[in-house]
């Protein structure tokens, strides 16, 4: 009776080690499984350019400028952008922002898209817009190439 009294106080505890080692892997995989949905988590912008007539425009370089470098870009339209893309057959040109590389320090950052033709202290013409991007997110942005009309005096 003692000898089945023991048995059976060894079978509870071998029963509560099994519970026990069963509920500690399901916590260690539920941790596992919250680690992967912190996955880098990148931005995209978007930008669609349009030609004066309201028709995408192909093959026009889009600048990107960060907050630093729009500020020197603002004094100097010779500055060199923080990133370059090109318009594709459909308008767009796509930025990719990785997570680790612009929103290590913070969730949020003002860029500045731009397209510009010619440069120099007087013959240049720009196009801009500036948004707040958040990582993960995706933004959409158009730029319209409008013509600046000049006064003439006869």
């Amino acid at each position: 009776m003692i000898l089945l009294l023991l048995h059976s106080k060894k079978l509870k505890k071998e029963k509560i080690m099994r519970k026990i080692v069963i509920l500690l892997g399901i916590i260690l995989f539920m941790i596992a499984c919250e680690k992967g949905n912190e996955e880098v988590r990148e931005a995209k912008v978007v930008v669609v350019v349009y030609d004066e007539n309201g028709k995408i425009a192909t093959g026009i370089p889009v600048k990107m400028y960060n907050e630093k470098d729009y500020k020197v870009f603002e004094k100097d339209n010779l500055t060199l952008p923080t990133a370059v893309a090109r318009t594709n057959e459909s308008g767009i040109a796509t930025f990719i922002l990785p997570q680790e590389e612009w929103f290590a320090a913070q969730s949020q950052r003002l860029f500045t898209f731009v397209v510009q033709e010619g440069s120099g202290p007087d013959n240049y013409q720009i196009w801009s817009s500036g948004r707040t991007v958040e990582a993960g997110k995706v933004v959409k942005i158009e730029i319209r190439l409008t013509q600046f009309l000049s006064l003439i005096h006869i």
